[in-house]
């Protein structure tokens, strides 16, 4: 007979190639590892995301057709785990309205979180991303670069970097948290006046998302004058670029895992 229990996995998605295989796959592999007697299954909810790939012959489905299909096929027990970084409006709009188009047409329909939607996933993202840091001299500091909310009157998301700056500040870590979008807090005027503040001579930047695409490599690191990069090295700074996401991240794949477990067992994202 068979197994009638499916787990799908859901993700912004990624138009770069290495970052579907690693960051993205990463996450999917080990989340496969850790529910082997699980079908698996994947969808983006980045539509701007699937239309490109399509271009490139390369089809994801969207949340709502891959539940389809899996009723169709005769699953009956759904679990769902976004690998979306923040509790945001991605997560809300595109993965919790799923519940009430779904739910009836399963025995069980449960939904996980994020990799941070509470309170109590600050210490645990922050000590996962931070094992990936090298070992730096007084000197030196740390420079993560989130995406940023647009729910900025919104006191639950648009604080959600800040409460991880002061979580890595009560870790004692040289970590400085910006967001790429300008009209966000903290954006790269508020990470100039703390490089400023802590006068670091050089920095390692790696990117506060779960994939390293667009922002990474262009925003981040790139070639253009107006990058972060180039603009912290103008000022006398040196840096280095890690150019991946958390996603291949052992310890934040880890924390995905305890995250379905929670869901499956204990409870769910109201």
């Amino acid at each position: 007979m068979k197994n009638n229990h499916a787990f799908l996995t859901l993700s912004f998605g990624s138009t770069y190639p290495e970052s579907r295989q690693q960051d993205i796959g990463g996450i999917e592999q080990a989340l496969k590892d850790a529910f082997p007697y699980y079908y698996h299954c994947r969808a983006y909810t980045s539509a701007i995301v699937r239309r490109q790939l399509a271009k490139e012959n390369i089809f994801i489905d969207d949340p709502a057709t891959a539940l389809q299909k899996l009723h169709d096929e005769g699953f009956r027990h759904i679990l769902l785990q976004p690998t979306h970084l923040l509790h945001g409006e991605e997560f809300e709009q595109k993965i919790l309205s799923l519940k009430e188009k779904f739910a009836d047409a399963f025995d069980s329909f449960k939904i996980s979180t994020p990799l941070i939607a509470s309170d109590d996933d600050y210490t645990p993202a922050a000590a996962a991303i931070a094992a990936q840091f090298p070992p730096v001299a007084p000197s030196e500091g740390i420079i993560l670069m989130g995406h940023g909310t647009p729910r900025r009157n919104n006191q639950a998301f648009g604080r959600t970097y800040v409460r991880l700056q002061e979580t890595f500040d009560a870790m004692g870590l040289p970590v400085i948290v910006g967001t790429v979008e300008d009209e966000d807090s903290p954006n790269f005027a508020a990470v100039l006046q703390q490089l400023q503040q802590r006068r670091y001579s050089c920095v390692h930047m790696y990117p506060l998302m779960v994939v390293s695409g667009d922002h990474a490599n262009n925003d981040m690191y790139g070639d253009e004058p107006d990058s972060w990069k180039n603009r912290i090295e103008r000022i006398g700074i040196t840096t280095h670029g890690h150019l991946y996401g958390l996603g291949r991240n052992k310890a934040i794949q880890s924390l995905y895992i305890r995250h379905a477990l929670k869901a499956l067992f204990f409870n769910e994202i109201k």
